[in-house]
């Protein structure tokens, strides 16, 4: 598919996800969208990446891209180291987050190096077409 093409596309999503989370592959990369009652609890955490690693591997694919919402509650230290290293559970992924009102902290940075400490590359834009082109320009196809 000529990613031109990509570009051009729309997608439609619904106005509520029937889950907190939805996972679907768009082409040339793996989308998630967060609603916003996903949290980041232990058991979901399992099921996100379950889905996501399913998806990447079916498409071989290591690009994707979370859109949506700040997962709800407060993460301390172990939360977010926990959720840097379950990123390893698709290797050589390439991770961009645009999230609505994000703003970066000493834990999404911490975040950022944890996965990268397990060979994934995580970036947090305001911007979902500089996400995108991110992903495309860096990540393999």
């Amino acid at each position: 598919m000529n990613e031109k093409n990509l570009d051009s596309t729309h997608w439609l999503s619904p106005l509520v996800l029937e889950k907190d989370f939805g996972v679907q592959f768009r082409g040339d990369h793996v989308h998630v969208e967060l609603g916003p009652g996903y949290t980041t609890e232990p058991d979901r955490q399992e099921d996100f990446w379950n889905k996501v690693k399913s998806l990447c591997e079916e498409h071989n694919s290591r690009r994707v891209l979370v859109e949506g919402f700040v997962p709800s509650g407060e993460r301390d230290t172990g939360d977010v180291v926990d959720a840097g290293l379950r990123t390893a559970a698709v290797p050589n992924m390439w991770l961009a987050f645009h999230l609505v009102k994000f703003v970066p902290t000493e834990r999404s940075e911490l975040f950022e190096r944890i996965a990268a400490s397990r060979g994934v590359r995580v970036k947090f834009f305001d911007d979902r077409e500089r996400a995108l082109q991110w992903l495309r320009n860096n990540a393999p196809s």
